[in-house]
């Protein structure tokens, strides 16, 4: 039975791999990875710069502590699905191989970003303690232990049906105070901690001996997984798994103001469509909300003018292109069958939409660039160039596309 739990596990394991090769090729095409490595050169750019002249009286090791103790709380994978709820609950007590594997698995899945964090991290700490790191090393040795021993407390926690938030905030503690006392203190008698870790480890373990495996909770927090995975995926490519929910925005209804009368029309209907579709929708609007927040710290935090401009530009650009998945759900949606109209009236649509989303977005940038680099404000067009650009080449594609259809 222990073999057919693994060979179990082996086989979904497989099935996500080919799944995640399948979209990374629309996550990574050409454009999106030329985009990542200018972005990857002007944050190594403006970092070093950064390291030159680092702001004084500003607790780093506080700060770092924290960043990385929320980055050590790594999720459980247990690529369950919802019918294991009955077909495997006769064989819960043969699952103890397949759940030491899941663990590995959920620890091997999120180490990478750990140790980019670990990496960004050390250029810091050693110009901040005159290029002493002997306690970097000890910091570094428990942020990659301490992940693995928080996951299996989570998951004794998590067969004792405790609430998940409880030992996400007890691990959460424990990792900060230890990353703190190093990096601040350089304290190595921090490493105690791991210790106390372990030893909580068996205590619940103990506990948890006799109990039952939480098959809902778990079920469901998989599925939570695979949902923010589809999400991400969709800002590329369509996802099938996906299921599109709306957000009630009060603050946002003067942007959904109804045309009356006359200008209720084919030539108006799909712009409003495509506006209401973006301030209603769930993923969507937060997601460029979210890329917003990120150019503007990259912005403000790297103070040379052209690598500021380099990252808006860069944002504009990506932030125009996530709206490609907009036009395919409204223009081979249910609407163009209530009301049909010519797709040249629904590409105007996207078009007008997209123009005013660059503007927006657009203003926004300029703003923040005017307010650091003022003698420099002329140079804030840039955004407003590469976003014309950008829409006009979609725009473009999409009326080759449709012509394709056509025939």
């Amino acid at each position: 039975m222990t073999n057919e739990a693994l060979t179990l596990f082996n086989k979904r394991y497989k099935a996500i791999r080919k799944e995640k090769s399948y979209y990374n090729k629309f996550i990574f095409n050409g454009h999106f990875t030329v985009f990542l490595l200018i972005l990857l050169g002007a944050f190594i750019f403006g970092y070093g710069e950064w390291l030159q002249h680092i702001p004084k009286h500003i607790d780093y090791a506080l700060f770092s502590s924290i960043v990385v103790a929320f980055i050590s709380l790594f999720p459980i994978r247990t690529l369950l699905k919802d019918a294991d709820r009955i077909f495997l609950l006769p064989f819960e007590k043969h699952m103890q191989d397949y759940m030491k594997v899941s663990l590995i698995y959920s620890y091997s899945a999120r180490i990478f970003l750990q140790i980019i964090l670990i990496i960004v991290l050390f250029p810091l700490f050693y110009k901040l303690n005159n290029h002493h790191f002997g306690f970097y090393i000890a910091f570094a040795i428990s942020a990659l232990i301490f992940p693995y021993i928080g996951l299996l407390v989570k998951w004794q926690w998590l067969k004792l049906k405790l609430s998940t938030w409880t030992v996400n905030l007890t691990l959460f503690v424990l990792f900060a105070l230890m990353y703190y006392l190093t990096l601040r203190f350089h304290n190595y008698l921090a490493i105690i901690f791991i210790l106390i870790l372990v030893g909580l480890f068996f205590i619940l373990k103990m506990k948890s001996k006799k109990q039952l495996y939480p098959w809902e909770k778990m079920i469901a927090i998989e599925q939570q997984h695979h949902t923010n995975y589809y999400k991400f995926v969709n800002m590329f490519t369509d996802v099938k798994h996906l299921r599109a929910t709306a957000v009630r925005r009060s603050y946002l209804d003067f942007l959904l103001s109804k045309p009356k009368g006359k200008k209720f029309n084919e030539n108006r209907m799909y712009l409003f469509l495509f506006v209401r579709s973006f301030v209603r929708g769930r993923d969507a609007f937060s997601i460029i909300l979210r890329l917003v927040i990120i150019a503007l710290v990259l912005m403000i935090w790297l103070s040379n003018p052209f690598v500021s401009i380099i990252i808006g530009s860069l944002f504009m650009y990506i932030t125009l292109l996530q709206m490609s998945q907009f036009y395919t759900q409204q223009a081979y949606g249910l609407w163009p069958q209530v009301w049909p109209v010519p797709d040249t009236k629904v590409i105007k649509g996207y078009e007008q939409f997209l123009y005013r989303l660059m503007i927006i977005v657009g203003t926004i940038f300029t703003i923040a660039f005017v307010i650091k680099h003022p003698a420099l404000f002329f140079f804030a067009i840039v955004f407003f160039i590469v976003g014309w650009l950008t829409i006009r080449s979609t725009v473009k594609k999409l009326k080759y596309q449709e012509t394709l259809l056509r025939d």
